[in-house]
């Protein structure tokens, strides 16, 4: 009885994507789309008369002609042998799909259009796209140039009374075959018992709407009363940053090319837990699925099933809604729905990269300390005393360590940077992992330099620098140091005397 209602919150979704319903479309001259497309189809029950192959293309960017020739129009053919029809085009009894999926090795982005050397439109009115923003409107007849309205943004799931008026497009591709392959096979085995985790925001950005955004995701996080860690200095996470390991969803912004723990050079212990949601904010995060560099790969790499990015200049108003895809996805939404909901636009520049079927939140993970902390939180959530206590009380239980950086973290985040940092320091003591230890530290000097204890904090930040040289999460107690110490000026300078 205890998750009843929160789980009866949750499941609002009642016009979820049905396998007869997606499209999967594969590159018909590369090995590994084929197999890929065989392996989601067994996994998900997909039909076989709604797997499409594609002839003549390959990954990376494609003139707008060879678009409409090789993917547009072989599409549009392949529907109507096959009885299928698509949201934005006409309404002749066929079978509808509501969502494709699109394979690897399939091209990324539309090319600009050139004409005497010049692109033919500007800004907003830029003819390049994302490939999967530009199958949206399959089906429909639109303006090449510029961005177009999504009608179904931010509002309710479209039902049988209110047709659905656009595909929603995701992508299942990545670095290398491993990532493609774990891609299919987790979020269909992570939904059964429930996505569960860490929440991370690395919030701070330059722009308010981008910093809007992430607060809302931040909300959500604790309306469902999830652990979360939140950054919100101007910079992101440093290099090394001992990260947890079981972090569930993370969201921040604003750097490119992909860094913090993500980075390919970072120690390589961290890893997202099964089944996460990956996405950082940046103009250029999805402009290659392979190389590393880029937040989507790199997302990916590290373990993420789901992220996003964008394949060329977007402006921040059309970007993905984080909040809007996280609040979606909370109420027990697809992948497929919550991309379609959050997209502010299509014939644009955003690709969704993750199973469209994938429900990570269909039922609640009851087992571990995320289920722990969210029991706790309530029942006792709306008592401060109440909830230490109960806290205090799961101190010695497997899980304690990590209840008391849960709890650490709340504290801080209620303005409480004393008995966070008390809290800290008994996680570090009971946790094992070095990588744990290392954070809660770092965590507490910070904690206890914000609650006015700045020598304490100086004194740990300096023995740790001088107790870790070997370290390899040295760049991150670097950085700590940095925003803790006060800089000193530097002596003024004797001025020469004036020759005579």
């Amino acid at each position: 009885m205890r998750y009843i209602l929160l789980f009866l919150l949750m499941c609002t979704q009642v016009f979820a994507l049905a396998p007869t319903e997606v499209a999967v479309v594969y590159n018909a001259d590369s090995a590994l789309s084929k197999a890929a497309a065989m392996r989601y189809c067994e996994v998900r029950g997909i039909p076989s008369d709604q797997l499409l192959p594609l002839f003549g293309v390959k990954r990376g960017d494609i003139s707008r002609e060879d678009y409409e020739g090789f993917i547009m129009n072989s599409l549009l053919m392949q529907g109507r042998k096959r009885g299928l029809r698509w949201p934005a085009g006409p309404n002749n009894g066929f079978k509808l799909m509501r969502a494709m999926v699109l394979m690897p090795d399939i091209p990324l982005r539309v090319k600009e259009q050139m004409r005497d050397g010049k692109p033919v439109g500007q800004g907003q009115k830029r003819t390049e796209a994302a490939v999967d923003s530009e199958l949206a409107l399959l089906g429909a007849r639109y303006p090449t140039a510029g961005m177009g309205r999504n009608p179904h943004y931010d509002k309710k799931m479209p039902s049988g009374r209110e047709p659905q008026k656009i595909l929603s497009v995701c992508r299942i591709d990545g670095p290398d075959e491993a990532t493609v392959f774990r891609m299919i096979n987790e979020p269909a085995e992570v939904e059964k018992m429930g996505l569960s985790g860490w929440v991370v925001v690395d919030n701070g950005g330059p722009y308010k709407e981008g910093n809007a955004m992430m607060d809302g995701v931040i909300k959500l996080a604790r309306k469902y009363y999830l652990p979360l860690f939140t950054e919100t200095s101007r910079q992101t996470l440093a290099d090394s940053f001992p990260l947890m390991q079981d972090v569930a969803t993370y969201f921040g912004w604003y750097a490119n090319p992909a860094n913090g723990p993500f980075h390919a050079k970072a120690p390589s212990d961290f890893r997202f837990a099964r089944g996460a949601i990956a996405c950082h904010l940046h103009s250029f995060s999805g402009t290659s699925l392979y190389d590393g560099r880029s937040w989507v790969s790199a997302l990916l790499k590290r373990g993420a099933c789901v992220t996003a990015g964008n394949v060329a200049e977007p402006y921040l108003g059309p970007c993905l809604n984080y909040a809007v895809f996280y609040r979606q996805l909370l109420a027990g939404a697809q992948v497929g729905e919550a991309a379609l909901l959050a997209s502010p636009t299509v014939s644009w520049q955003c690709i969704v990269l993750g199973d469209p079927l994938y429900r990570p939140f269909a039922r609640w993970n009851r087992t571990g300390a995320p289920a722990a902390w969210q029991e706790l939180c309530r029942r006792f959530g709306h008592n401060p005393t109440a909830l230490q206590n109960a806290v205090e009380q799961q101190l010695g239980r497997p899980y304690g360590a990590t209840l008391a950086e849960m709890y650490a973290l709340h504290c801080a985040d209620n303005g409480q940077p004393a008995a966070a940092a008390g809290y800290l320091e008994a996680a570090a003591q009971m946790y094992g992992r070095e990588r744990d230890k290392m954070r809660c530290r770092l965590l507490m000097f910070a904690a206890l330099a914000a609650g006015g204890e700045r020598e304490r904090a100086e004194s740990g930040v300096t023995r740790l620098l001088n107790e870790s040289a070997a370290s390899p999460y040295l760049p991150a107690i670097r950085k700590s140091a940095e925003a803790i110490i006060p800089k000193k000026e530097a002596p003024a300078q004797a001025k020469e005397p004036q020759k005579k």
